[in-house]
């Protein structure tokens, strides 16, 4: 099974704090993968937020929610956060070890289908785009952590020890303890990144 695990939180802690264009971008992104996949049934997609059970803008996108406290935890930086949202949603949606788990961050559009056909068609342990975001460019040791897919038994054991970038650490966890033959190194992922820091959009 593969499960798209869309990352949200609506008060964020970082970044520009722009409330109506934080929701509308998480409506358009979530909208357009919803329509994308269009009701397929070898894909779950599940929206994880973390600031709490309530009702919110999220409710209205006609896709499962998994609402968390984890927003509240306070941590070195928000890449754990949202990495304990994810195991979250793995311990309450009984996800396998041999799933395949597609990471989304939810203000990050995916302008097609590619990336997911390539994981629904193709059977590798971690699919990745090894590159800086800042400097635009192939890096061995760094990745988008906007959008991946990785089999579920990894995400369960991965976590950070803040000696590098989330990116940087993340890369060099999948370069150590995955078979490089079992690793797509994407080389166009056709995301639409909307960062939070400075609202700069980069297709990757």
């Amino acid at each position: 099974m593969i499960y798209i695990i869309i990352t949200a939180s609506i008060n964020t802690k970082v970044g520009v704090q722009n409330n109506i264009h934080r929701q509308k971008r998480y409506i358009e992104s979530i909208t357009q993968l919803l329509q994308l996949i269009n009701n397929d049934l070898t894909v779950k997609p599940i929206i994880v937020e973390n600031n709490g059970a309530r009702q919110t803008y999220l409710d209205n996108l006609n896709c499962d929610i998994c609402y968390t406290n984890n927003n509240t935890i306070q941590t070195n930086h928000k890449g754990e956060n949202e990495l304990l949202d994810i195991k979250e949603v793995i311990n309450q949606y009984k996800i396998k070890d041999n799933d395949t788990i597609i990471k989304l961050t939810g203000r990050y559009k995916l302008l097609n289908l590619s990336f997911i056909n390539l994981v629904k068609n193709t059977d590798c342990d971690a699919y990745v785009k090894f590159y800086n975001v800042c400097s635009q460019q192939y890096m061995f040791d760094d990745c988008v952590l906007g959008l991946f897919a990785i089999k579920c038994k990894y995400l369960k054991e991965f976590k950070y020890n803040f000696l590098r970038s989330c990116e940087c650490e993340f890369a060099d966890y999948i370069r150590t303890y995955i078979n490089k033959y079992k690793i797509i190194d994407v080389d166009q992922l056709y995301l639409e990144c909307c960062f939070a820091d400075d609202l700069r959009i980069l297709n990757v």
